[in-house]
């Protein structure tokens, strides 16, 4: 006889969460949109309870929302609740870079920068799930170098929240230009053992990208009419 297990309902709701945290993060689903129970099960290949579970973790993180009737969306973010979001990931992401430039090894710096060349690539080639699933991939490896878990769980809890509104950075003319890219500063930093210039790199990086996305944001007022407007036409 093998030595496999039986699969727990537990572990398949676990699969489904960092499934649909992924895909939160990499901008795989768009603001306002509604999660059906059933249409996300049958792509994941499981049943709707762990999918159900999954949707209400995420909800309680505040990566998800409910409306008046239960059904599960994306959250429409406004541009108060991005500012606050963009804040917090350049204090906790600048933190994270300035302890990495301490603590990165050479293995951990060249890794880095292997992430960052084949985002430029992606970027290149047009392809943008390639060039979101890279820069998400190089912001978490900065953080994982500094090695700090708590401060690397809120920053994934920061990216849920504003991952969906990516696709919409990467349909606007980049921030800097691929030779000067922040990143490529960053790394810089950390070669240098440098932790001000990892920081301030990073920093700039989310700024200069928030600065694009906030100007395509509503107010809070106007966020709520889409959101009513949204349900309206599904009804």
């Amino acid at each position: 006889m093998s030595d496999l297990l039986p699969i727990r309902r537990e572990s398949l709701s676990e699969q489904a969460y960092r499934q649909l945290r992924e895909a939160l993060m990499r901008g795989g689903f768009k603001p306002g949109q509604r999660l059906v129970l059933r249409s996300l099960a049958r792509e994941l290949g499981i049943s709707a309870t762990p999918v159900r579970e999954a949707l209400f973790r995420l909800v309680s993180e505040q990566a998800l929302s409910l409306d008046e009737r239960g059904s599960v969306l994306v959250p429409v973010l406004d541009r108060e609740r991005f500012a606050e979001i963009r804040d917090l990931r350049l204090e906790l992401e600048g933190r994270g870079a300035f302890r990495a430039a301490e603590l990165a090894d050479e293995a951990g710096i060249e890794e880095l920068a292997a992430i960052h060349e084949r985002m430029r690539q992606a970027k290149a080639a047009g392809d943008t799930a390639a060039t979101l699933l890279e820069n998400e991939r190089f912001h978490f490896k900065l953080c994982a170098l500094a090695r700090l878990p708590v401060l690397y769980r809120i920053v994934e809890s920061l990216w849920m929240q504003s991952g969906p509104l990516l696709n919409r950075l990467y349909e606007m003319p980049a921030a800097t230009p691929p030779d000067r890219h922040e990143h490529l500063a960053v790394l810089a930093g950390l070669r240098d053992g440098d932790g001000a210039a990892a920081r301030a790199a990073i920093q700039r990086d989310i700024a200069d990208n928030g600065r694009l996305l906030i100007e395509l944001l509503p107010h809070a007022e106007a966020a709520d009419t889409m959101i009513e407007s949204a349900c309206n036409e599904r009804d």
